[in-house]
């Protein structure tokens, strides 16, 4: 199995996984507070879609505009990131599981539709995230693991919404 095609089953793996994941959460759930201040759980379910789509840009981006991309990258800029997906984030109360599930099907498209057309040759091309930006990725972060990182990225958050639901009585709503 080539690189390729690793990358491909892993994202085919974290959607199924984020399918099984939209199935147990009651949508009445959606509105309740998750382990993050900031956020419901609804809110999370939402982050978690605009992973593959945030992923395919910065993807894009070191490929065909590293320089910039570059520039955009540091301490300075981090908070406007952070403000700008917090604001995108906070849709529990609109969100449907339909909604849900649309929303990460047009993410996970496009991914699957980047990494085909990906040569073997640019997964290793990488940038330097700053700590501030994205604290799991902070350091020198290649194509591959950007890729890897839309398994990572729902991991976190779908543990994190195990533990919301394990607080709940209400979880068969």
């Amino acid at each position: 199995m080539n690189l390729k095609d690793e990358l491909a089953l892993e994202l085919e793996n974290t959607r199924r996984d984020f399918h099984h994941l939209l199935d147990s959460v009651p949508e009445a759930l959606y509105a309740h507070p998750s382990t993050n201040p900031a956020w419901t759980v609804g809110d999370v379910l939402y982050h978690i879609t605009l992973g593959p789509v945030a992923l395919r840009f910065e993807i894009w981006m070191l490929l065909h505009a590293r320089g910039l991309f570059q520039l955009a990258m540091n301490d300075l800029t981090s908070g406007m990131f952070n403000w700008v997906n917090a604001r995108f984030a906070r849709r529990g109360k609109r969100v449907t599981r339909r909604g849900l599930r649309k929303a990460y099907e047009t993410g996970h498209t496009g991914i699957l539709s980047g990494l085909k057309q990906m040569r073997e040759e640019d997964f290793a091309r990488s940038i330097v995230y700053p700590n501030s930006f994205v604290s799991e990725l902070a350091g020198e972060v290649s194509i591959e693991r950007l890729y890897r990182y839309v398994s990572g990225h729902f991991e976190v958050h779908a543990a994190q919404i195990s533990n919301d639901l394990s607080h709940h009585d209400d979880t068969k709503a």
